[in-house]
């Protein structure tokens, strides 16, 4: 694998960052609230405290993202790797939505 190995996980990572931001930032109460380039890691602005959003992923067998709301108003942390299929983003992003929903 080597240098050519590495390269390829980071493709993966940028990717799947960067499709899950698109998924997440057309969901209705959800933004991105800080504009710049990202690797793997982006922020989001949720429609309710990032604690209670996490609360009802984890009831759906989903781990949430970091509070940054001392940061960002209601801004959660999340981060996208190669292990993360396109189907766990998108299921992501339904629970998301279904939560966004309820607020």
């Amino acid at each position: 694998q080597g240098k050519r190995g590495l390269r390829h996980i980071a493709e993966l990572c940028y990717h799947k960052a960067h499709f899950a931001a698109s998924l997440i930032e057309e969901i209705p109460g959800y933004s991105l609230p800080m504009n710049g380039t990202f690797f793997r890691e982006f922020v989001i602005g949720c429609p309710r405290p990032p604690g209670e959003i996490n609360e009802s992923l984890l009831k759906r067998g989903i781990i949430g993202g970091l509070d940054v709301s001392a940061y960002v108003p209601n801004g959660m942390l999340l981060c996208c790797t190669e292990l993360n299929s396109r189907e766990e983003i998108e299921r992501l992003g339904a629970a998301l939505a279904e939560i966004g929903q309820a607020a």
